[in-house]
């Protein structure tokens, strides 16, 4: 009987492994995350892709096992060790920790400058052109950018030096002057590398080489709609280290899945109803009998025909992304957020009998008062009006309305990156009050994430070099964070609490992602005045450029 939770390669690039490395360089591609999340995420698949296509490469996929605290081979019984080259994908901060541990579970030295032989050990991912320097001792390089543009090449540079019988040091020579590269004590900046000769089209969208019912879009074929997005909320940092933002062309994306023919489509963007060929794409799918799935949207994006459609087609749950908890705090985090077109919304999700509504909010935004919760009670209020509203004389609208509620953490590249996060006593005051007048509603339920793991993500966003210590007391401790703080030489308080003056120099200063310091700062004190930027313009970039982008 075959094995439903096995994945398969939609694309026919995967099969099976031998032990058999003539000629070819062997590549461990770690995504140090649980399977399920691995199989979910577009990036590293789009490397396997890459390097499968080229024919000379071995590769092995790694995925983060929680039950032996190691990364897990899913291709062959090769351990990580085995591998002259081993390349992390890293998503997000928590996967620091994770990478260190993978490489002490095999007994390979954390630290690079400790080694003096093969494997070398590099990463990849958004959050390497973000802020990488947490976990930077531990790599031999980074490259920061997008795989479709140049990372091809540092592989060929490497896979000859290796056949070649070239040493470590010769092999990170070879690549040290490619585009996008990085290692340590490099005096010069990186920059990040953009694969886009249009700055407003996604050519060749990342979409899924694996279909699996072990993911979290299960048995989905995910394909990228767009990359980045236009309307610069100040929180988010997709928003600023992905422009311009760009779209996938519609005709390319049905040849793709006329000829991959997959039963469901997972639509992945961070920001889809920008998309002014959303509907017909809908369309074109459910005429093919292709189910699809949508990540979240934006409310001003969602019309009477559209929300129609979506239930017609069987879509049974809307999330939407609301932010902050008062009018105030939506504009000064340059979110546009149109209230009355909201409750619009929430009537007409109550009307067609939606079963569940999923609102997210942040919670310890800069300036937020006792009077953004009062704005909030009354905000409430209106929504479960609106649902009401909805339902009409009949019983039944909207069954549920989950409130998620998230810890602000400043991030790097974004205006928001001097602030301050709120201690973990009092964002479970404010979460306490936030449920408090949830509890008011019947349909409306609570949920709110850990506040220590999002200190430490904070600690983790803004840290450097010197953090790499605590993530080795991390790994001696089995990710008992409580334990390596107190273990360690400095403090959480100096990266997560404090107000970082705008004339500081940053870690991630030295990378390059192309908007200017100059234009994040503007944008901070348009924060505190309350002023919205218009989005990003549809139009070519060089006709804007405000963001003072690279020419």
């Amino acid at each position: 009987m075959q094995d439903k939770n096995r994945e398969h390669s939609i694309s026919g690039l995967y099969r099976p492994k031998t032990r058999e490395w003539g000629g070819k360089l062997p590549v461990a591609l770690v995504f140090p995350e649980q399977k399920s999340l691995a199989l979910s995420t577009l990036g590293w698949q789009a490397v396997y892709r890459l390097l499968e296509n080229e024919g000379s490469f071995l590769v092995q996929r790694f995925f983060w096992d929680h039950k032996t605290g190691r990364a897990a081979n899913q291709d062959s019984d090769n351990k990580l060790s085995d591998f002259p080259l081993i390349c992390f994908s890293l998503n997000f901060e928590g996967d620091y920790l994770n990478l260190i541990q993978s490489l002490e579970a095999e007994e390979i030295e954390p630290c690079a400058s400790n080694r003096n032989h093969w494997p070398l050990i590099m990463a990849g991912g958004p959050v390497t052109f973000i802020n990488p320097f947490p976990v930077m001792p531990s790599l031999d390089f980074i490259y920061a950018g997008e795989a479709e543009d140049s990372f091809i090449c540092i592989a060929r540079a490497l896979k000859n030096s290796f056949l070649e019988g070239k040493g470590r040091r010769q092999a990170l020579e070879a690549i040290a002057g490619f585009p996008g590269i990085y290692m340590s004590g490099q005096k010069h900046r990186v920059s990040r590398q953009v694969a886009a000769s249009d700055s407003r089209r996604l050519e060749n969208p990342a979409y899924s080489v694996f279909v699996s019912g072990q993911s979290v879009f299960r048995d989905s074929f995910l394909v990228e709609i767009n990359r980045g997005c236009p309307h610069g909320c100040r929180f988010c940092a997709a928003g600023f280290v992905y422009r311009p933002g760009r779209t996938a062309e519609m005709q390319e994306l049905k040849d793709l899945i006329s000829g991959m023919r997959p039963g469901k489509v997972g639509l992945v963007g961070t920001s889809l109803t920008d998309w002014p060929d959303l509907e017909k794409f809908l369309q074109w799918l459910k005429a093919q009998k292709i189910k699809f799935s949508l990540s979240s949207m934006r409310s001003d994006g969602l019309s009477q025909h559209f929300l129609e459609f979506l239930r017609r087609s069987g879509t049974r749950s809307i999330t939407l992304a609301v932010e902050g908890i008062s009018r105030n705090l939506r504009t000064a985090v340059n979110k546009r957020f149109d209230q009355e077109k909201f409750l619009q919304g929430v009537e007409e999700i109550s009307r067609l009998q939606f079963n569940t509504l999923k609102l997210y909010f942040i919670l310890g935004l800069p300036g937020e008062t006792g009077k953004d919760f009062q704005e909030l009670e009354i905000f409430l209020e209106e929504i479960q009006q609106a649902r009401f509203k909805g339902m009409g004389n009949r019983k039944k609208g909207i069954g549920l309305i989950q409130i998620s509620a998230s810890m602000f953490v400043p991030k790097p590249w974004t205006p928001l990156q001097w602030s301050p996060m709120v201690s973990r006593q009092e964002f479970e005051s404010r979460c306490r009050q936030f449920k408090k007048l949830c509890s008011r509603h019947k349909a409306i339920k609570f949920s709110s994430e850990n506040p220590f793991q999002a200190r430490i993500q904070g600690l983790l966003a803004r840290g450097d070099e010197h953090v790499h210590e605590l993530l080795l007391l991390a790994a001696e401790n089995q990710g008992n964070w409580k334990k390596a703080l107190a273990g360690w030489s400095r403090d959480i308080t100096h990266y997560a609490d404090r107000q970082i003056s705008l004339e500081e120099t940053l870690p991630w200063d030295r990378l390059d992602i192309g908007v200017k310091k100059e234009y994040l700062k503007r944008e901070w004190q348009k924060y505190w005045q309350g002023r919205l930027t218009p989005p990003c313009p549809d139009t070519e970039c060089s006709n804007c450029r405000r963001c003072g982008m690279q020419e």
